[in-house]
Order: C-alpha cells, then sequence, then structure tokens
C-alpha cells in the first residue's frame, strides 16, 4: 500500500468517525428531547418549562405491585406585568394506534415508542381529568405539582390545557405534555422487572428523558434510524483508521 494511500484512508476514516459521532449526538438529542414538550407562549400571557417528575416513553411503569401514580410538574411563568388567573385542565389520552398499527397495550415486549407528538396515532380520553384554576402575580414563576394514577397498560399522553380561544378549529391550547408509557399487566407475555421505585429499567428517583420541542412535531420514533446510521459511520470511520495505519506501517 502506497503512503499516499494510506494517508487517503486515515482522512476518510477521520471524516466517517467525525460524521458518525455528530450523527451519534444528534439523534441522542432528538430522542432525549421527544417526549415531554411546555409551550413557551401560551395564549401569550404563561411561558411553561418541560414537565419533569416522570418517566417518558419508552421506559415504562410497572403495574406489578397494583396501580401506579404519575408525577407531572411543571414550571410556568406569567410573561405578563399584570396578575393572571387561567382555568387548567390535566387530563390523560391513552393512545390506541401509531401510524395504523394497535398499541393499545403497550407492546409488553418490545422497545416501545418515543412519541414527538400526537401525529399519526388515535387516542381515547382515559375518565379522570382534572380541571382547576392557577394564579400568577406580575412575572411570577409557580410549580404546578399534578399526578394522574393508572391502572391499566399501555401508552398514554398526558396534556396540562385550556380550551382554545381561536377560530383555528382547535380545541386545546397546551401548556405542556409528556409521553408515558404503562406495562406489567396479567396478560403480558413476559414478567416485567419490578423496581424499588415503581418504574421498569430504572433505579433512584425518576426523572423525565424529556427537553422543551415543538409541540406539533410530526413523527414518532425518528431517532432510531439516526442511532444506527451514526453507529454504522463510526465503526467504518475506525476501520478505515487502522487499515490506513496498517498501510503506513508496511511503506516505512
Amino acid at each position: 500500500m502506497t503512503h499516499g494511500r494510506a494517508f487517503t484512508l486515515r482522512r476518510a476514516g477521520g471524516i466517517a468517525g467525525l460524521a458518525g459521532t455528530l450523527t451519534l449526538v444528534g439523534a441522542l438529542v432528538t430522542s432525549q428531547a421527544a417526549d415531554a414538550a411546555g409551550n413557551p407562549n401560551f395564549e401569550g400571557i404563561l411561558s411553561a418549562a418541560p414537565p419533569t417528575g416522570f418517566v417518558s416513553s419508552p421506559s415504562a411503569y410497572t403495574l406489578s405491585n397494583g396501580s401506579v401514580t404519575v408525577e407531572f410538574d411543571v414550571a410556568v411563568k406569567n410573561l405578563t406585568e399584570a396578575s393572571q388567573t387561567v382555568a387548567l385542565n390535566f387530563s390523560a389520552d391513552h393512545i390506541l394506534t401509531d401510524n395504523g398499527a394497535n398499541v393499545a397495550d403497550g407492546q409488553p415486549g418490545q422497545a416501545g415508542i418515543t412519541f414527538s407528538g400526537p401525529t399519526g396515532t388515535t387516542q381515547a380520553l382515559v375518565a379522570g381529568t382534572q380541571s382547576f384554576s392557577e394564579t400568577w402575580g406580575s412575572n411570577a414563576t409557580s410549580t404546578i405539582p399534578l399526578a394522574y394514577t393508572f391502572d391499566a397498560c399501555g401508552y398514554y399522553q398526558l396534556d396540562l390545557w385550556a380550551p382554545y380561544k381561536g377560530n383555528e378549529g382547535r380545541t386545546h391550547a397546551t401548556l405542556a405534555s409528556g409521553f408515558v408509557r404503562v406495562l406489567g399487566c396479567a396478560a403480558d407475555p413476559t414478567p416485567t422487572p419490578t423496581p424499588t421505585d415503581g418504574v421498569d429499567g430504572s433505579s433512584g428517583s425518576p426523572t423525565p428523558t424529556g427537553a422543551v420541542r415543538a409541540l406539533s412535531t410530526p413523527s414518532t420514533g425518528a431517532g432510531d434510524g439516526w442511532l444506527t446510521l451514526g453507529a454504522l459511520l463510526v465503526v467504518v470511520g475506525g476501520g478505515l483508521l487502522v487499515a490506513g495505519k496498517r498501510g503506513r506501517r508496511v511503506n516505512i
């Protein structure tokens, strides 16, 4: 192998490795940002941070010990100089299908779905919607602590919202949203691990994997392909670098 060819292989390997690393980082950021969202401009008066306190899908809560309560805490800031009182609703919708596939049981035994919005899903409202009013002082920030108890398996979308005041055909103005997964039903084909905190596949206090993302993001589960591509590029880049170094040693 000539010195020039070895140099070319090393250069190509470096480029491929860098591209793979950047792709992996981008895919990880995207996947972590997908499941929890806060509205930075709710009706022009409030700004919500991403909700915290819960574990996002595809990680799962378990019903192995009975019903499970999901905490949903939202830090909200008043964007105006005046005091604001807003009537809000906190609801859960059971996701029945995703892009035509029946996912109503939460897909036990499978990797699960990272949702980035409701587009492509069909859903059914779960009984128990909570309605209340919250007041903020001028430019004040406060955290709204919420919780929802589930006793059936499946994927669920949690929403903090108010009736939409516009006339574009929308019914909800969403302040914050997130997606959770519940497993461990008796009909599951494989047993579900039961950690002490009631969350499958985690330890310690449950923490969300989500971050701020547009509430209208259309796709679901798109990060998996980018992760695969990134890993492949890293492997190819490493192989080219090794080949280039071996070629250089031959000619010394």
